[in-house]
């Protein structure tokens, strides 16, 4: 049977969230996200319309969201909510930094505290990760995108570019983004997401992930 756990314990379920969600809530997503992070978006162009270059640069983000974590009967390690004892949710807050080229490519490294949704006597997780992104669509009259971004324990970010030397792939997913105030903010949300198995993420552990977060260019437009 299915139990719904609320309250964060034990200390091993603290302990799972560093080792295990350190690529997972960080990465979607995450991030991007994102992440996840990555692209560019907008609500209806007031000023002529953005195109995917102009939206080339630095940017800031903050987010926030929610999902469920899945975890054995001892809470000791993820496994597939398909058929794990234990389920988890949690609430999650996110920064970003990250850099995006005249292409649409991205690369960002965010920052995620989270914790059970029920709350926890212990300190709140905190992780990091990589999220690569490329645009999939983009409508410059509207300024309405999708981007599909990779989530990554460990790697580098040069600039735009992914340096992907000593990192492990641990998630997937897919965003739809609009821009605004002409290519200077962008918001967007997840629209799927997946975990992989890996030695830092557990393939099917992650479910009902909400993600939302607005970027915010950092400087003058080029």
């Amino acid at each position: 049977m299915l139990t719904v756990r609320k309250l964060g314990n034990p200390v091993s379920y603290y302990t799972m969230m560093k080792l295990r969600t350190a690529a997972g809530l960080a990465l979607l997503l995450f991030m991007a996200t994102m992440i996840g992070g990555p692209v560019r978006v907008s609500h209806a162009q007031d000023d002529g319309g953005v195109t995917l270059a102009s939206l080339a640069g630095k940017f800031a983000a903050r987010g926030s969201g929610s999902l469920t974590l899945c975890f054995n009967a001892g809470h000791t390690a993820l496994q597939d909510c398909a058929t794990a004892p234990l389920v988890v949710p949690y609430n999650f807050a996110r920064l970003e930094q990250e850099t995006r080229d005249a292409a649409g490519n991205s690369c960002g490294v965010p920052t995620v505290t989270s914790a059970p949704v029920a709350g926890t006597t212990f300190p709140a997780g905190v992780s990091t990760g990589t999220i690569v992104g490329t645009t999939t669509s983009f409508d410059p009259t509207t300024g309405r995108g999708t981007i599909g971004v990779n989530g990554y324990h460990g790697g580098t970010c040069i600039g735009a570019v992914f340096d992907s030397t000593g990192a492990t792939l641990t998630n997937t997913a897919t965003f739809t983004f609009l821009v605004s105030d002409s290519g200077n903010r962008i918001e967007f949300i997840n629209t799927s997401a997946s975990y992989i198995t890996s030695a830092f993420s557990v393939a099917g552990s992650v479910k009902g992930l909400v993600l939302s977060e607005t970027f915010i260019r950092q400087g003058t437009q080029n």
